[in-house]
């Protein structure tokens, strides 16, 4: 474990809080040291699940403790470590929002009732109990819930993301001659940016940028963008880890690469048991919101495919037919 570079990167970034890091490093190697593990230069995947099990039990699984256990694998550049991480925090306030936006679709008598059965997973539960936890809940919503209440509540901003990281994307719409236009420019900037990853070999949110994964991105405007068809923008999620999507030999693992969802996606590993894809309107809920934004409205969607049905894509249909846009 390197201290002395960590101290140096933290300086660099202009982070503060370095002591606090310090202290809790310090901890973590005593750990590694008591059970024999490999240096956390060295450690293993297995290892970092023993790691996070040890935060867990000692209730140290805080966000700032995942944050410099982040900045320290991106500072060594151990992206693999870096992404298993962000299996544990993807689905951070996930519940607590869909929950609330319950509360706003049904009855306070209503919601009190299903709510009251749900235990929300602390951060730091093992990837596949997230996965019991989902199919107990979403079976929850679908006893509960008719059709059109489980889709509005589900498919919103749950990852609670400020309208203000899209306004940008909103002015590239006003600026561009049509709607058309505007999505082909969008499509040609998110390549630019994945390229701009893999010159620097940099990771890109969860995964690794390749050649082969630029390449499957500009076969499909689809993904990263949209594609607009009789008043419906089209719209492919790009896997989740692309590069090993691409060479899955399995309709399984092809499934696992696709998935998104820190809840669902190890289901798809080894199948013990199945979630009902209408739990990926949650999914679609992230995927629409850009657009809520730029045209300032809840636009509806309606999930086409989806890796839950091991379909091969995830994969939604925004209705445009009720708005005015630039055509």
């Amino acid at each position: 474990m390197n201290i002395t570079l960590l101290e140096k990167w933290y300086e660099k970034n202009h982070l503060k809080d370095f002591n606090k890091a310090k202290e809790f490093l310090e901890d973590i190697h005593q750990l590694i040291e008591k059970e024999n593990m490999s240096d956390l230069d060295e450690v293993s995947l297995e290892e970092l699940d023993h790691i996070i099990h040890y935060l867990v039990i000692t209730e140290q699984n805080s966000v700032p403790h995942f944050v410099i256990l982040m900045r320290y694998f991106k500072m060594m550049s151990m992206h693999e470590h870096f992404i298993q991480l962000t299996k544990y925090t993807g689905g951070l306030g996930v519940i607590e929002s869909i929950l609330t936006k319950l509360s706003k679709v049904v009855d306070k008598e209503r919601a009190h009732a299903i709510i009251s059965d749900v235990s929300i997973p602390v951060l730091g539960t093992p990837l596949d109990e997230m996965a019991s936890f989902a199919k107990f809940f979403i079976e929850l919503l679908e006893s509960e819930l008719n059709e059109t209440e489980l889709k509005r509540v589900l498919a919103d901003n749950h990852h609670q993301i400020p309208k203000e990281a899209f306004m940008q994307e909103k002015i590239y719409y006003e600026a561009a001659p049509t709607l058309a236009y505007y999505l082909k420019d969008l499509h040609d900037r998110k390549v630019a940016e994945l390229t701009k990853h893999y010159e620097e070999n940099r990771v890109w949110f969860e995964q690794h940028i390749t050649l082969e994964v630029i390449d499957y991105v500009k076969q499909n405007q689809e993904v990263m963008s949209a594609v607009l068809k009789d008043d419906a923008l089209y719209i492919t999620k790009i896997p989740y880890d692309t590069k090993a999507f691409l060479q899955a030999k399995t309709k399984e693992e092809e499934s696992y690469y696709l998935c998104h969802c820190p809840f669902a996606r190890e289901v798809l590993k080894d199948n013990p048991f199945k979630i009902s894809a209408n739990w990926c309107y949650c999914s679609g809920g992230f995927t629409k919101f850009p657009f809520d934004v730029i045209f300032d409205t809840d636009l509806p969607i309606e999930m086409l495919s989806s890796a839950l049905r091991h379909d091969g894509a995830c994969r939604f249909k925004i209705d445009l037919s009720s708005i005015p846009y630039k055509k």
